[in-house]
């Protein structure tokens, strides 16, 4: 007998403002944990969100509150994955490349460290600038 699973997509959303960050990943561990993901892949996912929603606070949208940041997460037996949306500023190209490095340490006094957590923990990652906004794809395998 073929076993099915059914796909979840969950879509949360908050206001551009930073205390409203830790609301959205106390949704998504809640979520993770619903969905029996283990604490590690459920840690990498929650600061794989975190980083990406205060980035688009940060740069998209210059700490203004009052935009829309949208999280979708889709889920299957396979993989967990992130879509981070929002109508801000353009990512540059240099932080969502394929090829994206940690920071010397040396040269960053704080800060800069989001995207290059992202690509580290990731699996895959993708964006796309289309007519509604901003949409940053990462995936993490649960295999």
């Amino acid at each position: 007998m073929e076993t099915t699973y059914k796909q979840y997509g969950i879509r949360l959303s908050i206001d551009s403002r930073l205390e409203q960050v830790r609301v959205l990943s106390g949704a998504l561990h809640g979520i993770g944990k619903e969905l029996q993901l283990s604490d590690d892949k459920l840690g990498q996912l929650e600061l794989m969100m975190v980083e990406a929603v205060n980035n688009v606070i940060e740069h998209a949208y210059e700490l203004q509150a009052g935009n829309d940041v949208r999280v979708r997460v889709e889920y299957s037996p396979q993989a967990v994955h992130l879509i981070i949306s929002d109508s801000g500023h353009t990512m540059p190209d240099e932080l969502h490349s394929e090829a994206r490095e940690m920071p010397n340490p040396e040269d960053l006094p704080e800060g800069g460290w989001g995207m290059g957590l992202i690509h580290l923990l990731a699996d895959s990652i993708h964006y796309i600038r289309d007519a509604k906004g901003n949409h940053l794809h990462v995936s993490k395998q649960l295999d």
